[in-house]
């Protein structure tokens, strides 16, 4: 197993802005890597349980999201191997959500932080295996989304994926804001049971 190495496009230093029309259309600010280690830095405990669920509802292109998945990637034990690991890398994954407002950012944190996960599964300096690779991909589409958190919360889903026994997920939608209760509000259901290889199946 190698230890989490980072693509070009994860490595890459982003700017503070992209242009002057997206600070002006959409307030679009980005955090800086310095800046936001400091921050996590402050939080340290939170990293101890691969399975802390952390929500970024402004996401950008993922500088937060990126550096939480690493700090968890390298909390998971290292007698961890096998399948067993790239279920807790999946793990990781699944305890992040993002929201922005902006579909190229989403699509681009999604890339960097795919990268990140499948070459912390990969083994033997090979590649992540294709159902991982699958699986990794349906949690992000589920998980870090295109949304309005602070105009629309009522309308943004996600998964909750809670870890069972024999490396399966339970998953269950939750609105980020119940939505207004009437007699016609109905729940999401929740979802079948799935082991971590069916995932993208």
């Amino acid at each position: 197993m190698v230890g989490v190495k980072m693509s070009e496009s994860a490595m890459a230093e982003p700017r503070h802005i992209k242009s002057r029309e997206r600070v002006r259309d959409l307030g679009e600010v980005y955090t800086q890597p310095r800046e936001v280690n400091a921050m996590l830095d402050l939080i340290p405990d939170a990293f101890a349980d691969v399975d802390t669920r952390f929500l970024e509802p402004a996401a950008g292109n993922g500088n937060f999201l990126v550096a939480i998945l690493e700090r968890k990637i390298v909390a998971i034990h290292p007698t961890v191997t096998g399948d067993a690991y790239e279920f807790a890398v999946l793990r990781c994954l699944a305890s992040i959500y993002g929201i922005d407002i902006s579909e190229e950012n989403v699509e681009e944190a999604r890339g960097r932080m795919l990268a990140i996960a499948t070459t912390a599964a990969a083994f033997d300096d090979g590649d992540a295996s294709a159902p991982f690779v699958r699986a990794a991909e349906a949690i992000l589409a589920t998980n870090v989304i295109v949304g309005d958190s602070l105009n629309a919360a009522d309308r943004i889903v996600f998964v909750e994926y809670t870890p069972l026994p024999g490396e399966r997920f339970q998953r269950v939608p939750s609105e980020l804001e119940p939505p207004e209760m009437d007699l016609f509000y109905e729940p999401p259901a929740p979802m079948p049971t799935v082991h971590y290889s069916e995932l993208g199946a």
